[in-house]
């Protein structure tokens, strides 16, 4: 969750949104129509919504929900209904927010310009077509975002939109072309991101050197772009961050952001305190599920209590692979005390 990417204030959000669901990260199906190299999404059962998204949008709304974040997953948008959804929730008063890889985006702008949308992220991973299509094993993959990006941003201009860019062995010596896409794609934020866990494509040493030494032009650039860094910097190689995605100058592991937040499965029913947590010991993080009981009672329940009690106190050590934006998130906690 980027608070500057949503025009938020850290000390407003602690104030009014003290123990309320502020933003929820929704999965609506794992499954995709990409099949990225680096991705497991097709190794899994292919599973669709199973709860009622109707029901659980009444709920969030009650407790004060202001984001509701359609995710991953798969692609959000192979789930016919989801446009539906985003209207219901558009009637209630929430923001919407969702990621894709953005191959369905230019037939779904028409739906959206009616809704409370407020930014939207679309994975590139390349400013050569062919090398992204390639990584996300998808003909046309490229194309179709970039077209769905300037249609967009010419019928919502204000709706923020943000480029996730997976680094690896492939792209990282073209990030200086990728930040020079700005020219031909309509986009505001650039979000980089250290590949994890997929060891043929993990940057050599002489990459990652190559790249540290340009940092200084690669943010001069951003700037003469009028670009903002979503994470802030451009740190991702940096000798204490493990290519595995392992952050270890993460010393102090108390999180505040399950405060404000939780990721619903809704394949399989289940709720976890972030988007990160899903990616650990399911059988620790997991809240509840929605199969048993109401989103409330998950929200205000004991293990939810007692899970939050640890994560505060730093006793769970989730944040050495957290991703930047949690972190960020977490240490505006902190400053703002």
């Amino acid at each position: 969750m980027y608070l500057t990417l949503l025009d938020e204030n850290m000390k407003e959000v602690k104030t009014k949104y003290k123990n309320k669901p502020f933003f929820i990260f929704l999965s609506l199906t794992n499954t995709c129509n990409a099949n990225c190299v680096f991705c497991d999404v097709r190794c899994n059962e292919k599973l669709l919504c199973s709860v009622d998204v109707y029901k659980l949008i009444d709920e969030l709304a009650e407790l004060g929900t202001k984001y509701l974040h359609f995710t991953g997953g798969g692609e959000p948008f192979t789930d016919s209904k989801i446009i539906d959804y985003m209207q219901y929730a558009t009637s209630k008063g929430m923001n919407i927010v969702f990621i894709t890889n953005g191959f369905l985006l230019k037939s779904q702008i028409d739906k959206l310009v009616n809704m409370n949308l407020k930014a939207i992220f679309v994975s590139l991973d390349s400013c050569f077509p062919k090398v992204h299509n390639s990584l996300r094993r998808t003909e046309n993959l490229f194309e179709n975002a970039v077209e769905g990006i300037n249609e967009l941003k010419r019928k919502l201009p204000n709706v923020k939109v943000n480029l996730n860019h997976v680094v690896n062995s492939q792209n990282i010596d073209f990030f200086e072309g990728f930040i020079k896409l700005k020219e031909s794609v309509n986009f505001d934020y650039l979000n980089p991101i250290v590949i994890k866990d997929c060891e043929e494509l993990t940057p050599s040493k002489e990459q990652i050197c190559d790249f540290n030494n340009k940092k200084s032009y690669y943010l001069d650039l951003l700037r003469q772009y009028g670009l903002n860094l979503l994470c802030q910097s451009l740190d991702i190689f940096d000798s204490e961050i493990k290519l595995n995605g392992a952050r270890t100058q993460n010393q102090d592991m108390r999180c505040f952001f399950a405060n404000f937040t939780a990721f619903i499965d809704c394949p399989t029913g289940k709720v976890y305190p972030c988007d990160c947590s899903i990616h650990c010991d399911r059988n620790l993080y997991c809240l509840g599920s929605l199969h048993e009981e109401t989103f409330k009672n998950i929200w205000t329940g004991q293990k939810r209590a007692d899970l939050l009690n640890m994560l505060n106190k730093g006793e769970l050590n989730c944040k050495i692979k957290c991703d930047e934006a949690n972190c960020i998130f977490n240490r505006n906690i902190v400053k703002e005390g």
